[in-house]
């Protein structure tokens, strides 16, 4: 439903409708993806996030339970995407666990910084704040992922495709790792790709493990 609360605009008393939920619900994720990652969650205000997306604190509370929820939101917009992607790869029974490894790394791990870099920021500059009622819900799909590259390495290593360099679940942890906070020192303006990147971690993770 559509939320109808005028909202005052100045001492001229206009009055703004939100006639598009779901584009409120855009709007309000993306003012507050862009206040986290510029001024931080604790010094982001449910009224700083309304007031850069011109809306209401009503439409606010229409869409999102308090600011924890919104920031619980930011991160399903690129762990989907993560999983969507993983999903696939992992699912292609002609692919050896080299190549599983290798387009893991580039398509799952990488590629989404491209979309959601800074998403991916916030989360990872911010989750502190997040109660452990609610990163419960984050940490099941993060365990989801992080099984993907497991088992594969898991399967490389029991195929004899890849060495016994050390526990599965440790190899994984380090990809993943070193994966996630390319975002501190990725140029955001395009002299290098996330995929680009991903090619060269996935060079270095595979021809190292083999």
């Amino acid at each position: 439903m559509a939320d109808l609360s005028p909202r005052s605009q100045g001492d001229q008393g206009r009055r703004t409708i939100v006639r598009d939920p779901e584009g409120a619900r855009r709007a309000l994720l993306a003012s507050a993806i862009q206040l986290f990652e510029k001024n931080g969650y604790a010094a982001t205000s449910v009224q700083s996030i309304t007031a850069a997306a011109n809306l209401t604190k009503g439409a606010f509370y229409h869409h999102f339970k308090s600011k924890e929820d919104l920031l619980f939101h930011v991160h399903d917009r690129f762990i989907d995407y993560q999983l969507y992607r993983a999903r696939k790869v992992v699912a292609d029974v002609k692919l050896r666990a080299d190549a599983k490894l290798r387009r893991l790394i580039v398509e799952a791990l990488l590629e989404p910084m491209a979309i959601y870099r800074s998403e991916i920021t916030v989360f990872l500059q911010e989750r502190r704040f997040l109660s452990g009622e609610v990163f419960a819900e984050i940490k099941h799909k993060r365990e989801e992922f992080e099984r993907h590259f497991v088992e594969v390495i898991e399967a490389g290593m029991r195929e004899r495709v890849f060495r016994q360099v050390g526990p599965p679940r440790i190899v994984a942890f380090g990809i993943i790792g070193m994966g996630a906070w390319t975002h501190v020192w990725l140029d955001g303006e395009g002299a290098i790709s996330p995929a680009e990147v991903g090619g060269t971690y996935a060079e270095m993770v595979v021809n190292g493990l083999r």
